[in-house]
């Protein structure tokens, strides 16, 4: 299990990078843009939140 709550958090720091490099582009981005890219981070979040929970206790609540 332990390789594999790394894998998730590794998965998880990656598209946290990807979005932040969005959100710090110090080009024009298009309007609400960054506001997506933020929205995103909290939708990452979610899903990681999901994924571990399922890994930790694997039966249905």
């Amino acid at each position: 299990m332990h390789p594999d709550l790394l894998a998730l958090l590794d998965a998880h720091l990656a598209e946290l990078t990807a979005l932040r490099h969005v959100l710090a582009a110090p080009r024009p981005v298009h309007p609400g843009e960054r506001w997506a890219a933020a929205r995103e981070s909290t939708r990452s979040a979610g899903r990681y939140v999901q994924a571990v929970t399922e890994l930790m206790d694997p039966a249905p609540v």
